[in-house]
């Protein structure tokens, strides 16, 4: 007999033969309910020690039927699908995966932004219906003394500023829980949301979506921006009002925006966002690489098996969780929760 129940509600890759070979090693069941409807999934949930999901929205009344639940794991950095204030409230921790796509996302910011710098998909277009333009018909300036804004300077967001701080940009950031040394190690300067708008030639965005960065990006920061700004997102759809980024390219105050993620995902067919001619998109695929994947399944599992053998896993949503099932002591947190902890304890919600 098994000695713990994994029920992997969903995730939508190719296989799980990853998550299948951890829990089983480690003396656990796991359950593959991705082919059932939700309602057997859930079911099965109710007797489950551990749960992996990826986009299933896990609400409160959800959590109420989770009667062994440990923990949650998400697959992927943010849990904004999960209703992590109720899963607090049921002792059930939280886990996600925030540090398996760092290069991958940052790398896909870059692109993104070069591609907005260059005009790449306007230039492939014309030339895939035949034309040839010796003078661009977009107007495009050098990178060499522009400056970038960050907003978010966690590990993606200066994953960034690693990567182009050689590229004689002006870097700066704006993020309330980042030390200022850890800025200047990176060649950045911190500065306030505003200062950022107003100084930035391009901006990019590396924040988690939380009640307090909903909409961070709307039309009163637009105002402020300089004429031709290029906006990048990478984090999450709602971080940017979708309304207020139209009207700025529509007005000329953004030349671009380049954009992985949307407030409505899938991106409804009739989306503005799709045709409009200064906007470049991909479909939420930042993160993804062969070997981020297999980071990611893997980390999720042993996520899993940490907490269902006892133990504590290194990245949490909810820590604060663990003085609830006092276990606080046990923790060793990863590197990428230091973000996380220090809006907690600035909340009140931690010592």
């Amino acid at each position: 007999m098994a000695d713990f129940r994994v029920v992997l509600v969903e995730h939508g890759y190719p296989d799980k033969h990853l998550e299948k070979e951890i829990i089983n090693a480690a003396g656990g069941e796991f359950m593959d309910a991705e082919d059932r409807p939700l309602s057997e999934a859930l079911d099965l949930c109710r007797q489950a020690d551990g749960i992996l999901v990826r986009r299933t929205l896990v609400t409160a009344d959800m959590i109420r039927t989770f009667h062994r639940c440990r923990i949650i794991v998400r697959y992927g950095v943010g849990t904004d699908n999960i209703d992590v204030k109720a899963a607090t409230g049921a002792g059930i921790m939280v886990g996600n995966v925030p540090d398996y796509c760092m290069d991958e996302v940052s790398t896909h910011a870059i692109a993104l932004l070069l591609a907005c710098v260059r005009n790449l998909c306007g230039t492939y277009s014309r030339m895939a219906h035949g034309h040839w333009d010796d003078s661009p018909l977009v107007a495009v300036s050098q990178v060499a003394g522009r400056s970038l804004g960050l907003v978010g300077l966690g590990q993606i967001g200066s994953a960034v500023a690693r990567k182009l701080r050689a590229w004689e940009l002006r870097l700066l950031a704006c993020d309330p829980f980042v030390e200022d040394s850890h800025a200047l190690g990176l060649g950045t300067q911190l500065v306030d949301l505003e200062t950022l708008c107003r100084q930035s030639d391009y901006i990019s965005l590396h924040v988690p979506l939380l009640p307090e960065t909903h909409h961070l990006i709307g039309s009163e920061q637009l105002k402020l921006i300089k004429p031709g700004c290029i906006l990048v997102n990478t984090a999450r759809g709602p971080v940017v009002d979708t309304r207020a980024v139209l009207g700025a390219l529509d007005e000329g105050r953004l030349a671009w925006a380049g954009l992985d993620v949307f407030e409505e995902e899938p991106l409804p067919v009739n989306s503005p966002l799709r045709s409009h001619p200064g906007i470049i998109l991909s479909n939420h695929t930042a993160w993804y690489s062969e070997e981020s994947q297999r980071r990611l399944q893997t980390s999720a599992a042993n996520a899993i098996v940490a907490a269902c053998t006892g133990g504590v896993p290194a990245s949490l949503a909810n820590p604060q969780v663990l003085y609830k099932l006092d276990k606080f002591n046990q923790w060793r947190p990863a590197p990428s929760m230091l973000w996380q902890l220090a809006r907690l304890r600035k909340s009140g919600l931690m010592p």
